[in-house]
């Protein structure tokens, strides 16, 4: 069990453990200071790490939905939205989230308004689900990988964009979802009934992030449902070039959460690299992830995030092509 205050719901401990964290932001040594704001370069290796070892840290279990450890990784996720002062959508960080066995989770929401009249009504989504498998007798299923590496960028781009001089064109939405790992539900909750600002037939595109952070075990990032003729692709082939990364564009994307997306026509780019070692087993931890390809891959997301946020590309044309097909 995570340890907990005496006295405290699992809910109130981690929020205690966040204000902990928040009051000792800038030392190095705190155990919670990757989740709020710090002075490190957001896309750089030392950051994503940092993240990704609080997210997938032992106490946490397993962020199974509806455990202690799962509210502790929510609580942290708002922390850092909070910190960089990004808007609640209707004023709500959470969404809540019925998961199996009548487990609650949640979404937890940052969006931040375009400013081109002409535009800012259109909606990209950036996506990570933040939840895992929990623990069992062989024991804490830490998720690193998955999907600690996609919140871990997720962030990092929510914090790119919290320093920009000026606002995006269009309007970008963060979205970490629950209970991927039962069935997408987090992100099927968040298609049925969006945040105030981001109707869904004003979506133009998501992206979809889930195991980032095993670049090395093939040296292949995949950029799935990134077919001809959509956004996705047409932004990918031009920055892929410089990006140091060997990407393979266009492969049909399966069970994640883009496809809650797909299904109802908003086109996607789901990034994913392969783990053939330690998919859903206990030694997916922090240890193990390759970092410098962690890095580029959120150096190359967010530069197309740049690309399609402000760029001309039609994207309402695009959203009435619909997700596009193989």
């Amino acid at each position: 069990m995570q340890h907990q205050v005496e006295g405290l719901t699992p809910r109130a401990a981690a929020l205690l453990l966040v204000l902990a964290a928040c009051s000792q932001a800038e030392r190095a040594d705190a155990p919670d200071a990757a989740m709020v704001c710090s002075t490190l370069e957001p896309l750089s290796q030392a950051a994503l790490r940092r993240t990704v070892e609080a997210l997938a840290a032992p106490a946490l279990e397993g962020r199974a939905p509806g455990t202690a450890g799962d509210a502790t990784a929510r609580a942290l996720i708002a922390a850092r939205f909070d910190c960089l002062g990004l808007e609640a959508p209707g004023g709500a960080r959470e969404q809540a989230v019925d998961a199996d066995e009548g487990a609650t989770t949640a979404n937890v929401l940052a969006i931040v308004r375009g400013t081109d009249p002409e535009v800012a009504d259109e909606v990209i989504v950036v996506g990570a689900h933040h939840d895992h498998l929990g623990r069992d007798e062989r024991g804490i299923y830490a998720g690193a990988n998955d999907n600690a590496s996609g919140v871990a960028v997720l962030l990092a781009l929510a914090e790119t964009v919290a320093a920009r001089s000026s606002p995006p064109r269009r309007t970008i939405v963060f979205a970490a979802f629950g209970a991927e790992e039962q069935g997408y539900y987090g992100s099927l909750a968040y298609v049925a009934d969006p945040p105030s600002g981001a109707a869904l037939e004003d979506t133009v595109f998501m992206v979809n992030l889930d195991m980032v952070g095993t670049y090395a075990q093939q040296e292949t990032l995949y950029a799935l449902h990134a077919f001809a003729g959509t956004p996705g692709r047409s932004v990918l082939e031009t920055l892929v070039p410089a990006s140091g990364l060997n990407v393979e564009l266009g492969d049909e994307g399966e069970r994640a959460d883009h496809l809650s997306f797909c299904e109802v026509g908003v086109p996607t780019t789901f990034f994913f690299t392969e783990d053939t070692r330690c998919y859903h087993a206990p030694c997916d931890t922090a240890d193990r992830l390759d970092y410098p390809g962690l890095a580029q891959t959120a150096r190359l997301v967010s530069a197309m995030l740049t690309e399609l946020a402000d760029g001309d590309l039609d994207l309402s044309a695009a959203r009435e092509g619909g997700c596009g097909h193989p």
